[in-house]
């Protein structure tokens, strides 16, 4: 196991480092923008210019320094490439398939399941160490930006903003495992989850920004994570935790259930 482990960490070292990088200077960016709104109604001209439906999904991120600096965790890109990340991450076993790596590994006295587990377990630190980093670039971003007098994020709240990028990450990871127990090519299993995972945040945004359509957000695990909602205190943590960790505990089971009877 630890050197299956080893080997899928000694792959993706290079990037998750990039992905680190990059998510850490967008928190940089994120707190000097609001640094530079701060102070002279600043906020005030900024909610004035965003439309009433992006005011609604960003909410209070429009009217604060401590609501802008905690946009990143619920930014469109960055979930989405957190998401992504954990997908590419969890469709690993359908890539051990197609290269024929996995006949080398149960051609030992192995369990079938260490392929699966071996996924699971990176799938789940980088879901965790992501949103982590990204907590600890907001508040070494704010020890050496924010202007003097100005109102942090409540320590609480940031907590729940990265609890719940974690969970969505993990929901559509535990996914990607299971797309990848069925599937003999990795690009497959990756591109019919990632697309999907893409498919459901927009369906989310429409249901949001359309009354008319607002059913359609139900449809989606993103509705469980609306850091507006996070940020006002007006979010049911621990339904929507639940939710997003159930979905993913569901595809990672079926993931096992597969990957034990199929012909590899």
């Amino acid at each position: 196991m630890l050197t299956l482990v080893g080997r899928t960490l000694g792959r993706i070292t290079m990037l998750t480092t990039a992905l680190a990088g990059l998510l850490v200077a967008f928190q940089v960016a994120i707190v000097a923008i609001a640094a530079s709104l701060e102070g002279d109604e600043g906020f005030t001209r900024l909610a004035g210019l965003a439309p009433a439906f992006l005011q609604q999904v960003l909410g209070p991120a429009l009217t604060s320094f401590a609501g802008l600096t905690s946009l990143g965790f619920y930014e469109p890109l960055i979930v989405l490439l957190v998401v992504e990340f954990a997908i590419y991450l969890a469709t690993e076993p359908a890539g051990d398939v197609e290269s024929g790596l996995v006949d080398l590994v149960l051609a030992r006295p192995l369990p079938r399941h260490y392929v699966v587990t071996r996924s699971l377990l990176v799938m789940t630190a980088a879901a965790g160490a992501l949103p982590g980093v990204m907590a600890l670039g907001l508040w070494a971003s704010l020890a050496w930006l924010a202007p003097a007098g100005a109102a942090w994020p409540e320590p609480r709240v940031v907590g729940l903003l990265v609890a719940h990028l974690m969970a969505v990450a993990w929901c559509f990871g535990g996914a990607g495992l299971a797309a990848a127990a069925w599937a003999r090519r990795r690009g497959a299993a990756q591109a019919a989850i990632g697309v999907t995972a893409v498919a459901m945040y927009l369906l989310d945004f429409v249901g949001d920004a359309w009354p008319d359509a607002g059913w359609l957000a139900w449809l989606s695990p993103f509705h469980a994570f609306h850091g507006a909602q996070i940020l006002s205190e007006s979010t049911h943590a621990a339904r929507d935790l639940s939710v997003l960790f159930g979905l993913g505990a569901l595809g990672v089971a079926l993931a096992y259930w597969k990957f034990q009877r199929r012909d590899v």
